[in-house]
């Protein structure tokens, strides 16, 4: 591991917006390729993995306890404004919460087609998913984004291999610090510590088959 410092902190810092970032673009990739195949086995999730690309991509403009919004260090290019504008609308009324009218349920009497005897009730939804053309400009919104973010990372990542090469790296790789793993139950699943800004551990939770 890098020494703790304020440029591996920001170097962190920087890289987990990419990390979200990664993560937008290749849910829509997906999205896209499904929706040019009528065959794709992909079809029934299209409008999840644009729905996880949109939670991707707005968790980088938010601020947290543990990072800036990507907007403290990149802009928004001026040519994809108007889609970054729709992704943000459409998670905060849609994804993030159920308000607009992208998804509507009705509630319908089902009758027998001879007796207009009740048969029962139920609640469809209408669910609009977003047109291809608009994940393209979602997808090039999030590539624009992405390159910017790693032309200001890659000075940072300079140093730090500098600081490296500088580093008594045999006494690094012998004796330097490790990330612990802390093995926990799938029960204890959830997330209610705080990550640190610069981490030293990370949880992996395993289940235990009982009897086998």
């Amino acid at each position: 591991m890098v020494d703790d410092s304020e440029d591996a902190r920001l170097f962190i810092e920087l890289s987990s917006h990419a990390v979200d970032l990664t993560e937008a673009g290749s849910a829509l990739a997906l999205a896209l390729h499904s929706m040019a195949d009528p065959q794709s086995p992909l079809q029934e999730t299209e409008r999840s993995l644009v729905a996880s690309a949109a939670m991707a991509y707005c968790r980088t403009f938010f601020p947290s306890n543990v990072r800036r919004p990507v907007t403290d260090f990149v802009k928004v290019p001026q040519d994809h404004s108007a889609i970054h504008e729709l992704v943000a609308m459409f998670r905060n009324r849609t994804i993030a919460h159920s308000q607009s009218d992208l998804s509507v349920t009705y509630a319908v009497g089902v009758l027998d087609a001879a007796t207009f005897e009740v048969l029962d009730v139920t609640a469809p939804n209408i669910s609009s998913a977003m047109p291809p053309e608009q994940v393209r400009h979602f997808l090039d919104l999030v590539t624009a984004v992405g390159e910017q973010l790693d032309d200001v990372i890659e000075p940072i990542r300079t140093r730090l291999m500098a600081g490296l090469v500088d580093a008594d790296r045999a006494a690094l790789v012998a004796d330097g610090p490790r990330p612990t793993v802390r093995m926990l139950l799938a029960a204890e699943f959830g997330s209610p510590a705080t990550r640190p800004k610069y981490a030293t551990s990370h949880p992996i939770y395993v289940t235990i088959e009982r009897g086998v």
